[in-house]
């Protein structure tokens, strides 16, 4: 009997910690990632726009004098996805209160880290953005 309720803890043990493990651990990277994420029509000056790119949000900003930027969209404190405000010019994060300014440095809050800026090429209007 002994055996058997140990066959059947192994049985049912083995899926439930595959489920959890594949959960846990982060998908795999296949390399850099480029592509025409959105065109410049699409973000007018002093507007952000979140995007995927990949499995990435990636965070669209034209800057007030019309300058575009690309920033990895998760937060450099537990990877929520940031969002730019127009009304005070900056990049937050709603999860913990993290601000950045449109540079992408971390102003206030627990961020750790400035967000990560991205690679950004404009083609015939189409914002091409890399990530790695």
């Amino acid at each position: 009997m002994n055996i058997l309720l140990l066959g059947w803890t192994v049985v049912t043990a083995v899926p439930f910690l595959s489920t959890v493990f594949r959960y846990a651990s982060p998908p795999k990277r296949k390399g850099p990632v480029t592509a025409a994420v959105a065109t410049t029509g699409d973000i007018p000056p002093h507007t952000g726009k979140t995007v995927s790119l990949g499995n990435r949000p990636v965070l669209l900003i034209t800057t007030p004098e019309g300058q575009q930027r690309a920033f990895l969209a998760n937060c450099t404190h537990l990877g929520c996805v940031v969002r730019y405000r127009e009304e005070e010019n900056d990049i937050f994060c709603a999860c913990h209160n993290s601000v950045f300014d449109i540079e992408g440095n971390n102003i206030s809050g627990p961020a750790p880290r400035p967000l990560p800026q991205l690679p950004i090429e404009i083609d015939n209007d189409n914002i091409i953005v890399t990530v790695s």
